[in-house]
């Protein structure tokens, strides 16, 4: 079985600042580099580097940045079905506090290109089988997102989405997810209405979706799935930048599952990994191996 990422694949400069800026002032920054992000990059380098044979669907401009993407795939082992878009390649910027906390900036360029993506995805999904694991993200179109997932539905694949950034999802989308990841003000705007009870609209989503995540950051995690509720403790850590821990969540996650991990399991490893992530700077750099990742849960379960 494999992971198959659909998304975005950004180009990304860093800088740290002391605390981001309100309205209208301005603060110094030092330059903490540029590399290569989005969050479908990032998902797909973190479930390659925890193990999954990984494939990535996506597109770039034909520009230098474009060209860093491809090297940055080839280098960490990642399939790829790449459009070439008549866009740029997507870039964003990112600013990182004292405390790790992130601010970013994205423009999406060639991540919009609804037809290039969707003719990469059509080519790349008539290879998937039964167990397959497809995951996406929300930085590029929806329509290519349910396209994908219904494709993948009927080669009997498990479709897995991070409804990030946070939007509204139309019902035939929620009905097309087996696994939904979301943060706490993910999980109230996808579940919809005047809901401030992250549990209770966790417990909304899952009766659409068979299985429901909530990533709660420092607090653990929150696993709705068969009609039963689980928390899913966090390690306690010093982040330094928490640009890709949810990234990290996921691609870790998918990587377990299609190694036949069950859900309990890998969601253990999906915590640590993220944990690993944020004591790092970077965004896909961040991600730990899987060996670092299985060292750091046998050190802490000691």
């Amino acid at each position: 079985m494999g992971v198959i990422v659909i998304g975005s694949a950004n180009e990304d400069t860093a800088v740290s600042v002391h605390r981001h800026p309100g309205g209208g002032e301005t603060v110094l920054g030092a330059m903490e580099g540029v590399g290569a992000g989005g969050k479908g990059l990032n998902q797909a380098v973190a479930a390659a580097r925890a193990g999954a044979g990984t494939t990535f669907i996506g597109a770039v401009g034909d520009d230098e940045a474009g060209a860093r993407l491809r090297s940055t795939f080839a280098a960490e082992g990642v399939r790829t079905h790449l459009a070439m878009s008549d866009s740029v390649t997507g870039t964003a910027f990112v600013m990182v506090s004292d405390g790790g906390e992130n601010a970013i900036v994205v423009v999406p360029g060639a991540n919009q290109d609804a037809e290039a993506l969707t003719r990469e995805a059509d080519a790349a999904l008539g290879e998937i089988g039964a167990g397959d694991i497809v995951l996406a993200q929300l930085e590029i179109p929806v329509d290519v997102v349910f396209s994908a997932f219904r494709r993948a539905r009927t080669r009997d694949a498990v479709t897995v989405l991070n409804a990030a950034p946070s939007m509204s999802l139309p019902g035939e989308v929620l009905d097309a997810v087996d696994i939904l990841v979301v943060n706490e003000h993910e999980c109230l705007e996808v579940a919809g209405g005047d809901r401030h009870d992250v549990r209770e609209a966790a417990l909304a989503l899952a009766g659409r979706v068979p299985t429901v995540i909530v990533t709660l950051g420092a607090k653990g995690a929150l696993l709705v799935s068969g009609g039963d509720s689980t928390m899913v403790p966090a390690h306690p850590v010093e982040a330094v930048d928490t640009t890709a821990a949810g990234d990290t969540f996921c691609g870790a996650l998918v990587a377990r599952l299609s190694d036949g991990e069950d859900l309990a399991a890998a969601l253990g490893f999906a915590s640590a990994a993220a944990a690993l992530c944020v004591q790092h700077h970077g965004a896909s750099a961040s991600a730990p191996s899987a060996r670092e990742t299985l060292d750091f849960l046998d050190a802490h379960s000691a």
